[in-house]
């Protein structure tokens, strides 16, 4: 996707800069998606984290517990991270966005990266909620 979009902002930025929606959706209202999924997410993935460690407590021996939990424990603070982060560089190219507001380049380019940010979001949350439901068929509640 980003070959893509470097490509149309080289050869046609008026498809990305020209497009109406896009140039309304990329402002604060990719904010507003952007943080609303960063919150619940982080919220979730606080949720999942209390799971882990309650299905390492059945492990007869805790530290083999917590040796098997690492790598699901890094993978979701990765992808949290991931979230943070894209979300920050959205702030940064919006801010750059608006210092060009005439400029199609800069607008197709910021436009195009946005998509990337949102396609990016969606491909963490999936990894996130095929966590979720990998534990949820590890630890079907309490009994």
């Amino acid at each position: 996707m980003t070959v893509i979009v470097a490509v149309l902002t080289a050869t046609h930025p008026y498809l990305l800069a020209g497009n109406r929606f896009l140039n309304s959706f990329v402002s604060h209202e990719i904010l507003a998606v952007l943080i609303v999924t960063l919150t619940i997410t982080l919220a979730s993935i606080g949720n999942i984290h209390l799971t882990i460690s309650r299905l390492v407590r059945k492990f007869e021996n805790l530290s083999q517990g917590e040796l098997e939990a690492t790598p699901a424990r890094t993978e979701l603070n990765s992808s949290a991270w991931s979230l943070f982060w894209a979300f920050g560089v959205c702030v940064c190219i919006l801010l750059f966005k608006g210092g060009f507001p005439e400029n199609c380049y800069v607008v197709s380019f910021v436009n195009g990266a946005a998509l990337i940010i949102l396609s990016f979001n969606m491909m963490a949350l999936y990894d996130i909620y095929t966590t979720v439901f990998d534990l949820v068929k590890e630890d079907p509640g309490e009994t």
